[in-house]
């Protein structure tokens, strides 16, 4: 399961999504285009997880 939210890239937006990757991918790429207007590459978003996986 990944976690993604809003919050974590500086929007006042209570979005967040905690579902298995590709999952979780696709619906904040989608919400982040209509809701705020950028793109994320499934490649960046990857990163992301990959650098919030390795905090834990």
């Amino acid at each position: 399961m990944v976690k993604i939210s809003c919050k974590n890239y500086g929007f006042d937006c209570e979005f967040e999504v905690n579902e298995s990757e590709p999952d979780a991918i696709n619906k904040f790429q989608k919400h982040s285009m209509v809701e705020h207007g950028i793109e994320y590459s499934s490649g960046t978003l990857n990163q992301i997880i990959m650098r919030m996986k390795n905090q834990a």
